[in-house]
């Protein structure tokens, strides 16, 4: 479906004037977008798997006398890969937690290990000139405008679960809101949006390890 199919799906499930085709528009885009980001799968302890189609490489610089840059503005997640000037392989460490225990000290030299913070690359050692750095990761997703836009490499079967079931979701828990017992629409909904997750996963699967919780990371090591 493109998205003016998926709006009129929402439509048709919620059946509510109140609700605009805008703000419809910006729960299906934000689905889309949490889909790209992952959600913990039902019953398991990893994110759902990422996106082919937004895989990306970008280019960035080291800070001066600093141990920390910034990483691309569309990055979204899974700092896959991290080499330098030379082609070679930065490692990346799992935990910037444990990346700041084991390093807190920040010699002058060459860039050699990094670690994810957020939207930061914390790395070790600290050049006393910038350094280029070639970041491999999957990106954020582009917003859907026009109604013949396409969702980004979400199989085409799912986009009723994923995209309109997240909108009609969100939609029904602001409907139903204040009534006694079970919100039935909210919980239907939030079902078929988790059950086309596993799906995903079933149909995408995942490239070499599944992305776990930093915390739980530590947990086990």
């Amino acid at each position: 479906m493109n998205f003016g199919e998926i709006v009129d799906e929402v439509q048709s499930i919620v059946q509510d004037s109140a609700w605009t085709e805008a703000m419809i528009k910006t729960l299906i885009n934000r689905g889309q977008t949490i889909v790209a980001s992952g959600v913990i799968l039902p019953g398991k302890y990893q994110l759902s798997p990422p996106l082919p189609s937004l895989y990306t490489t970008a280019k960035i610089s080291t800070v001066v006398d600093s141990g920390v840059c910034s990483l691309p503005s569309d990055f979204n997640r899974d700092l896959l890969q991290c080499v330098n000037e030379y082609d070679e392989n930065i490692e990346i460490w799992p935990s910037f937690r444990k990346f700041l225990q084991k390093n807190p000290e920040k010699n002058a030299g060459s860039v050699r290990i990094c670690a994810r913070n957020g939207l930061n690359l914390l790395y070790r050692d600290i050049p006393s000139e910038a350094e280029t750095l070639t970041v491999h990761y999957y990106k954020s997703p582009t917003a859907m405008t026009l109604d013949a836009d396409e969702p980004s490499d979400i199989p085409e079967e799912l986009h009723k679960p994923l995209l309109a079931g997240y909108a009609a979701a969100q939609i029904f828990n602001q409907i139903e809101d204040g009534i006694e017992g079970q919100k039935i629409n909210t919980a239907f909904w939030n079902n078929e949006f988790l059950q086309g997750l596993v799906q995903l996963e079933i149909m995408i699967g995942f490239d070499a390890e599944p992305d776990y919780h930093e915390d739980l990371l530590e947990r086990i090591d």
